[in-house]
Formats: structure tokens, sequence, C-alpha cells
């Protein structure tokens, strides 16, 4: 027993034998050392939960705020697709300057797409968001875990380590850690968002695929909680304040490990929590002033123009070929919705990007400009490591 949690022996390729850390299932920190982070967090998830039960356009969670966390989720692990990459990617032009990039960028977002209204089993859903990372990586041997557990203990750098690197769970024990965090994870009693904070610690030391395992267990989060009726969206993001500040999330985690002080973890990623929404609540009572503000703009047009078709549907597609918005609405030819698009660009709602062609892109900026940042450019997350 090292830290919090025990060390096994495992024998990896070659005889050589590495020390495997097995977590514990830690217990709820207690309520008075988590409860000012719970009561600022709590708050802004709810508010953030009933705008976008409010919002009257449907959608707008995966379309939109999913794709969002995406993008920073896989930011925080080095992919370099911005919002609008993804965006364009996304579009019948399928392009982009990374494909691989955006391919596993995309594919967090599929994944959220195909879960949001039903994950099933933790680990089924963990291994379903795994499968579309890596289902269509070039490299045979990343396709071929796409969907699985490892079959080889994984590791990162730790200075701390006498050999340089910690080792996660081994393969040998991933069976009775997984069903360990399983149970945890969907069973009751305290508050949901602390016990889905510690399920997260939990699930990260584990880290049962190849690679992958941040991005997996941060989007396990929003879908769990609606899961379990937590929240009414699978809206409760932390990508995007990671991204902004990955250290003070990944030292949070490892000391949680060396101390097995769950509380100081669990502040760290209410605060996170909190940041993510707050950003969130700010763009979503935004793109309603947006929406009100083009419905002004449109009110003129006849009443069977598709222009108020566009509307609605081009606020969740920001970036859009004119053969994604016709199948995208459901009317019309492409001649009459070309028509229309060209008319919303009269408006300034849309804007042609790149060349004349019959499938150049078309692109609402306003709503890119609520989701497109650099998040080198933001202030550090306030997360007190000890309690105040």
């Amino acid at each position: 027993m090292i830290g919090f949690g025990a060390y096994e022996p495992f024998e990896a390729e070659g005889g050589r034998i590495v020390a495997c850390y097995r977590p514990p299932v830690p217990p709820l920190p207690p309520t008075d050392e988590v409860w000012e982070a719970l009561d600022r967090t709590r708050p802004v998830v709810e508010a953030f939960d009933r705008a976008l039960s409010a919002f009257p356009v449907p959608g707008v969670v995966g379309r939109l705020f999913a794709r969002l966390d995406a993008v920073h989720s896989s930011g925080a692990e080095g992919a370099t697709t911005s919002f609008t990459d993804l965006l364009e990617y996304q579009s019948a032009l399928r392009r982009a300057k990374d494909p691989q990039d955006a391919a596993s960028v995309s594919g967090a977002a599929e994944a959220f797409d195909d879960l949001q209204d039903g994950m099933g089993a933790p680990c089924d859903a963990a291994l379903a968001i795994h499968r579309r990372l890596f289902d269509r990586d070039p490299d045979p041997y990343w396709a071929a875990q796409a969907g699985r557990w490892k079959a080889h203990p994984n590791a990162t750098d730790d200075p701390d380590s006498p050999t340089g690197l910690f080792h996660y769970t081994s393969p040998a024990a991933l069976p009775a850690a997984l069903e360990a965090w399983a149970s945890f994870t969907m069973a009751t009693g305290g508050p949901e968002l602390v016990r889905q904070a510690v399920s997260h610690w939990l699930f990260e030391h584990i880290h049962p695929t190849a690679d992958g395992n941040g991005r997996v267990g941060r989007l396990l989060v929003p879908l769990v909680l609606r899961a379990k009726g937590a929240t009414r969206n699978a809206c409760c993001f932390l990508g995007e304040a990671v991204h902004r500040d990955k250290q003070t999330y990944v030292s949070a985690l490892k000391r949680g490990r060396l101390t097995g002080d769950m509380g100081a973890w669990t502040r760290v990623f209410l605060a996170l929590t909190a940041q993510t929404a707050g950003l969130n609540l700010d763009r979503i009572g935004k793109l309603g002033t947006l929406l009100d503000g083009w419905k002004r703009t449109t009110g003129s047009v006849r009443s069977d123009s598709a222009v108020h078709d566009l509307v609605p549907w081009i606020l969740t597609t920001p970036a859009f070929t004119i053969r994604d918005a016709v199948a995208g609405i459901g009317r019309g030819t492409f001649a009459s919705v070309n028509r229309a698009v060209g008319q919303l660009a009269g408006m300034g709602i849309v804007t042609a990007a790149g060349a004349r062609a019959r499938d150049r892109l078309f692109v609402a900026p306003e709503v890119i400009a609520l989701f497109e940042s650099s998040p080198h450019r933001s202030p550090r997350v306030n997360t007190p490591a000890t309690k105040a």
C-alpha cells in the first residue's frame, strides 16, 4: 500500500514486472468539506439546464454545446480541431485541416448524440464512446482497439515515481475494478454532483482503455447525471474549463491518489463544472437574443418562405452547404433553398465562405463567435486545493 490505494504486480510483455495502481472505491467526502463549492455549482448547472429546456429551438445541447465540449475536451488532450473546423468537417464537404484529428473530435460529438437519450449501463456507454473516438483511425492498431478494454498496462509520466512512470489499473484487475466503479456510479445517496466527481476520479485512475480515457470519462459525467435524473438535459460539461487549466485538473487527480482527500478533488471538480456551466449559460442567453433579432429581421418575408425554416435550423447548424440545408429543413429544392439562403446573406445573417461553387460553405458568424475561443487567453480556474 502506497498512498491511497494498492499497487499490484503485473507481468507485462517480455516478462517485465510493473506495479499497477488499483484505486479503492472512495467514500463520498463529508458534506461540510464540499458544501460551499456545491452551493456555488449547483445553481448555475441548474440554471443552464432550465435554459436549455426552455430554449425554443430543439437540439441545441447536442448540436452546439456538446460539440463545443468535444472540441475542448479533445483539445485538453492535444487535439487541434477548432469549433469551426468541426462544423466544416461535419458538413457535406467533410473538409478538415487535419482529417484524422477532426474525425476523432467528431466521434466524441457523435457519441453524445448516440447516448444522450439513453446511455445504458456505464461500462457499455464507456466502450460506445471509445468506439466512436477511434473506429475511423487510419492506424490499424488504434482502429482495432476501438470499443475495447485495454489488453496491456498503460502509464503516464510521473516524475515522483521511482521509474518515472505511473501505471494505471492492470488488465487483469479490470473486471473487478470496473464492476466496482459502475456500482458506485449508479448508486444513490449524497449529492449527485459529488458522487459523479468521485466516480470520475475513480474512472480516470482505472484508465480502462488503451487511450482516450480523459475524453471518455469527461463525457460520461453529463450522460450519467441525465440518466439518473439529476438533470433534465445531458448538460453538466467540464471540458472547457479543463482545457483552460488542465494542470489544475491533473494535479488534483494526482493529489487525490496520494492523499485520499476526496474533498479537495471534489472542490476542484465542482469549480471546473461551475465555470463551464457559467460560460454556457451566458452563451445560451446570447443565442436567444440573437434568435429574436433574426426573427425581427426576417419578419417581413412572406410566411411560406423557406427563410423561416432556415432561421432556427441555422442557429444550431451555423456552418453548412445548400445540400445540408435542404436535408436539414426537409423541404424545398436546391434552387429554392439557395434563394432563401441568398436572402439571409443579404440580411447579414449568413456569409458565404470561399469561392462561388455549388457546394460552397455558408456560415452564421454571430453564432460561431459565441463558441469559438482560445483557451490559452483565458484566466486560470479559481480552484483552491485546500478547504477555505
